[in-house]
């Protein structure tokens, strides 16, 4: 199973984001990552969750109008211009980029970072021919092992929280 985020949009007021988290620990959702950006009126949110599918429903559920895309996993050796090697071959595809997270996790010595753009198949294609993508970490992390163990080399805990 392919690592996912969901993303939506929420007021830039006071409470926007406890509403949310509130809803997904009465769900019992665990939440591994979040970005929350915020321009004028609208706050940006993206999260990677333990249950994607289950996460998208009580949302929904609750009016919210959210999305979510898949995450390539890959992994990069700690030293200048590796990222700027990723994007060169995304770009020079065409291969728009949506999100990148750094994970927790690592493979060895190097990084793993999620990446979501907008063709993951040919995306995928193209990182996997240039050595960029982990097929073993791809295997071992999903939504749910991010929040619930220790995943490939890491040796560390889950950072997930029950918000």
């Amino acid at each position: 199973m392919a690592l996912e985020e969901i993303s939506f949009v929420l007021g830039n007021k006071p409470g926007a984001l406890q509403k949310i988290s509130k809803l997904l620990a009465e769900g019992r959702i665990n939440v591994a990552a979040i970005s929350v950006h915020s321009q004028s009126q609208r706050g940006f949110i993206r999260m990677v969750v333990s249950d994607t599918e289950r996460a998208l429903w009580l949302l929904r559920r609750e009016g919210y109008k959210v999305d979510s895309n898949e995450l390539i996993v890959v992994g990069l050796e700690d030293r200048s211009g590796n990222l700027l090697r990723v994007l060169d071959i995304l770009a020079q595809h065409r291969i728009n980029i949506i999100s990148a997270n750094v994970l927790v996790s690592r493979e060895g010595m190097k990084s793993l970072i999620a990446i979501g753009v907008d063709n993951p198949s040919r995306a995928r294609e193209l990182l996997s021919s240039a050595g960029y993508v982990s097929a073993r970490a791809e295997q071992l992390i999903t939504n749910a092992a991010l929040v619930t163990s220790s995943i490939v080399d890491s040796g560390r805990e889950s950072v997930g929280m029950l918000l």
